[in-house]
């Protein structure tokens, strides 16, 4: 019997949305204001080698994040410049706060499917984080009228480690009482959402709208192409 239904957040319930020309920029001035010049395609390019941890894959960091602090000073590194731990945290809270100047749009059907499912079962938000935190996406969520839905949201700036880590699927299940068997958890990403659910045991459910082929490797329980499908899903597993 399901009990708590999982959502991931980027391209399962929001339209992926890129920040990285508005940080740069920013980064960019921020340096100049300093009196810190640098050209900019230099900084361009260390920040497009660096910003990302490009050159290591998760599995070599054991799926920890990565902190924005962390990547700021990779790129600074590589510069070779130092800055007061003041002008990184400035540098830190802009770049964690930009996308609240331009938030990412729901999905077609999110709101609807939520409300229609938090009547029934307890709802879970598990999602990696890249430089925006999750405090900042609580606040876009909240804007978007759907933060209420959630019964509690997991996000990998906050447990330390991204998905497919077992530690985020482990917490949302904890926090609602709910044995893995019992729930069901819905995402975009194969290699994040179906392999760390089906490695938890837990139900999982593909949303694959491209239609792009199946892995031979991660084989989801359930695949839809419409976020709204999942409530015939869950209708059936009674």
């Amino acid at each position: 019997m399901i009990e708590v239904i999982t959502f991931d957040l980027w391209n399962t319930l929001i339209i992926n949305k890129f920040y990285s020309e508005e940080r740069l920029q920013f980064f960019f001035q921020f340096l100049q204001d300093r009196e810190i010049f640098i050209p900019f395609d230099e900084l361009r390019n260390a920040y497009e080698e660096k910003f990302h941890f490009s050159e290591v894959t998760f599995e070599e960091l054991e799926f920890r994040h990565i902190y924005t602090i962390d990547r700021i000073l990779n790129v600074l590194q590589k510069i070779n410049i130092e800055i007061s731990k003041k002008n990184l945290d400035l540098l830190r809270i802009e770049f964690e706060s930009v996308m609240l100047n331009d938030p990412p749009q729901l999905k077609e059907g999110v709101k609807k499917t939520l409300e229609e499912l938090a009547s029934r079962y307890k709802i879970g938000l598990i999602s990696n984080t890249g430089v925006t935190p999750g405090p900042i996406l609580r606040k876009v969520l909240e804007s978007h009228g759907i933060l209420n839905f959630f019964d509690v949201t997991v996000f990998s700036d906050e447990s330390g480690y991204f998905k497919p880590h077992p530690i985020m699927f482990k917490l949302p299940l904890e926090k609602l009482k709910c044995k893995a068997q019992n729930a069901i958890h819905v995402g975009d990403m194969l290699e994040t959402d179906i392999k760390g659910a089906n490695d938890f045991k837990i139900y999982s459910v593909w949303l694959n709208e491209s239609k792009s082929p199946i892995s031979l490797e991660i084989k989801p329980d359930y695949e839809i192409q419409q976020i709204y499908e999942v409530i015939k899903i869950v209708n059936d597993l009674k």
